[in-house]
């Protein structure tokens, strides 16, 4: 039997699966059954009172897998907000982002609108959720938790210009998936800590172009979530990339600013500090938007934004 066709499950997920069935290494290097599909793991423990080393699922299982993972998530999402545990929102949010870019594919990309509309229509209602969502806890650059980060400051930003929830909620998953393309970039690049050379800048420049792709594989009813993917390191001036546009969508532009404030604030490299935020808003009024590289308007409305939701309520 081919083990290529069987994918452990990770132990933080093995009692998210109902649907599912798992299965187990034999003595002779195959595969038997262990879960079936319609019973929980807890279910078997108490059934068989064993549970063996390492349990796995077929690989044609994968993408039905991750959107039951998704699933319980957004189900805890919402138990979460009911009960006002704001701090574990973020961490499901974040669970759920994380599982979704391991395996960035149809199916499970589109998992994450549910996790939007639950945020959007939470946003409408709290102030409260944006700022928990944005996580200052860690100086370790992940592209889950940058990606979370943003979309974070992204609703709030929608919050603040009084877009719809539909409008709210393409932002949100724009801004939510705007880095998918780095999950096919070397992890050493990004988390590199020193200056990248000519070559290795360029190689990271590709993640734009390589989202967009990976969007356009995807059944989104809205064009702006893969734009937005494709136009978030252009500049007004035609200096960004890939394409040196100069006709940016407005959630590009959006999202440009935000993506690079978040960068500013919340990412820190052996040869540059994270600053303070309104340090950051400075540097980019100053040094970007006063260039010609960003919209002023859009920058202003960020800004706002940001005063919004610290100010006391």
């Amino acid at each position: 039997m081919d083990t290529s066709d069987y994918i452990q499950v990770k132990s933080s997920q093995l009692n998210l699966y109902r649907k599912i069935p798992f299965y187990y290494e034999t003595t002779g290097g195959g595969f038997a059954l262990y879960k079936p599909t319609g019973v929980t793991l807890s279910e078997m423990r108490i059934r068989y009172r064993m549970l063996p080393g390492r349990l796995y699922i077929k690989r044609k299982n994968k993408v039905e897998a991750i959107q039951e993972v998704q699933s319980e998530f957004n189900r805890e999402i919402k138990k979460c907000i009911k009960d006002n545990d704001l701090l574990k929102v973020r961490d499901m949010v974040q669970n759920i982002v994380h599982v979704t870019l391991d395996e960035p594919v149809t199916g499970s990309l589109e998992g994450v609108s549910p996790t939007v509309n639950i945020l959007v229509g939470e946003v409408t209602k709290n102030r409260d959720i944006v700022r928990i969502l944005f996580d200052l806890t860690s100086r370790d650059y992940t592209t889950t938790r940058h990606s979370v980060n943003v979309m974070a400051l992204a609703l709030g930003y929608g919050r603040h210009v009084n877009f719809d929830k539909h409008q709210m909620k393409i932002l949100g998953l724009s801004a939510l998936l705007h880095d998918v393309g780095k999950v096919l970039i070397n992890a050493e690049l990004l988390k590199a800590p020193r200056k990248l050379t000519d070559d290795e800048f360029n190689e990271i420049k590709k993640h734009p172009t390589m989202g967009f792709n990976i969007l356009s594989t995807c059944k989104f009813n809205n064009n702006e979530i893969k734009t937005t993917a494709l136009e978030h390191h252009e500049k007004l001036d035609g200096s960004g990339y890939p394409d040196q546009k100069t006709d940016i969508s407005e959630f590009g532009q959006i999202v440009a600013i935000i993506d690079c404030y978040e960068a500013l604030t919340n990412d820190e490299r052996v040869y540059r500090m994270a600053i303070n935020p309104l340090t950051a808003l400075e540097v980019i009024r100053t040094e970007i938007v006063d260039a010609g590289k960003f919209s002023r308007n859009i920058f202003k409305n960020f800004a706002r934004s940001l005063l919004n939701l610290y100010s006391p309520s």
